[in-house]
């Protein structure tokens, strides 16, 4: 069973670490391209597309070693966890990601108003998008962090 728990360990840490280190590398994305923030944020988006997709796959890898583990209250709260984590990235597939493209102006979004209705509604979506990632950072970190504290079926850590 311990090989198990190093399954959900693992597939979550790489969910979890990719999308802090993304967090903290956005800002250096948005610094190499200057002025040319569309191009920035083009990149970006693809890269948090990609995270998304690669965090759906690791979160039904940690689901299925998870499982066979569910004897333990511990492991039922991170079951709860880890389904709201996979729950915050079905949601962004399949709802914040066609809402952003929908809100996506023709044109560069620094070529608006900060009070352009366009504008205005593309940055409701991406804050949105930024809060939704932040709860799932959370979520996963939670079956992380709980993950020593679970027992097998034999009782044991």
């Amino acid at each position: 069973m311990r090989a198990l728990e190093s399954v959900v360990q693992l597939a979550m840490g790489l969910w979890v670490g990719a999308a802090a280190g993304f967090a903290l590398g956005a800002p250096k994305i948005f610094a190499a391209f200057g002025s040319d923030r569309q191009a920035a944020g083009d990149l970006a988006g693809d890269i948090i597309y990609l995270l998304n997709n690669a965090g759906l796959l690791l979160g039904a890898v940690a689901l299925l070693a998870l499982l066979p583990r569910l004897r333990s209250g511990i492991n039922k709260v991170r079951l709860v966890l880890l389904l709201g984590c996979i729950g915050i990235a079905l949601t962004t597939w399949l709802y914040i990601f066609p809402q952003m493209e929908r809100a996506q102006p023709p044109e560069p979004i620094q070529n608006y108003a900060e009070t352009a209705p366009l504008r205005v509604a593309y940055n409701r979506w991406h804050t949105l998008s930024e809060r939704v990632a932040a709860a799932g950072m959370l979520l996963g970190t939670g079956v992380i962090v709980l993950g020593p504290f679970a027992e097998d079926r034999r009782g044991r850590r």
